[in-house]
């Protein structure tokens, strides 16, 4: 298959997948590496046997949302195949992507260790306007992996802070508007206090 180029003539990106929703910098701010990675990438969608599902987004700069879903290894605890479903700016399509990529065989604690730094390397780069993209994907991590403890294994949200604590009111909370994973736990601390089924 010939390879997708993405240029300054190329329309907005529109596939089932990956929905640029628009051009709010200039794709020449963007890597080769960044451009190449999106016009290349075969995991956009939901992996076969998917058993662990994310969203993780934010409203305030234009509607960005990034989507994971992985088929995690219940024996190791594991990532096996990972499919993403992303809208925005390129950067956070890009992000998802480069996740995608990146968590296949890796174990949960690997998965919690990259970084951004690790992200914005492997994507040659973000634009500097697009750096909250960033703390979206490693939000994203935590919240596949919260996914697959919580609704999968049915942990409690005390067993996922020994793994991982959710730090509210953090940085990182504040710029992730939206997050599956947030949701759990409400919905989990709400039935622990009896508030719903």
């Amino acid at each position: 298959m010939a390879k997708m180029r993405l240029t300054e003539d190329t329309p907005f990106l529109r596939t089932p997948d990956m929905y640029q929703i628009e051009n709010d910098a200039p794709i020449t701010e963007y890597s080769d590496k960044l451009l190449d990675l999106i016009a290349d990438t075969s995991n956009g969608g939901i992996p076969d046997e998917a058993n662990a599902f994310c969203s993780v987004g934010k409203e305030k700069r234009g509607t960005v949302q990034m989507q994971l879903f992985a088929v995690i290894d219940p024996e190791t605890e594991s990532f096996g195949a990972v499919g993403f479903r992303s809208h925005g700016c390129l950067s956070a399509i890009g992000c998802a992507a480069a996740l995608a990529e990146m968590l296949p065989g890796k174990t949960f604690s690997e998965a919690l260790g990259i970084t951004k730094d690790e992200i914005r390397e492997r994507l040659g780069g973000v634009p500097s306007s697009k750096l909250y993209t960033l703390i979206l994907a490693t939000c994203a991590v935590k919240a596949v992996i919260g996914d697959y403890y919580l609704r999968v294994k049915g942990s409690s949200t005390e067993e996922l802070d020994r793994l991982f604590a959710c730090q509210s009111m953090s940085v990182d909370c504040l710029m992730t508007e939206n997050c599956s994973l947030r949701d759990l736990r409400v919905d989990a601390y709400m039935r622990a206090c009896g508030e719903i089924e």
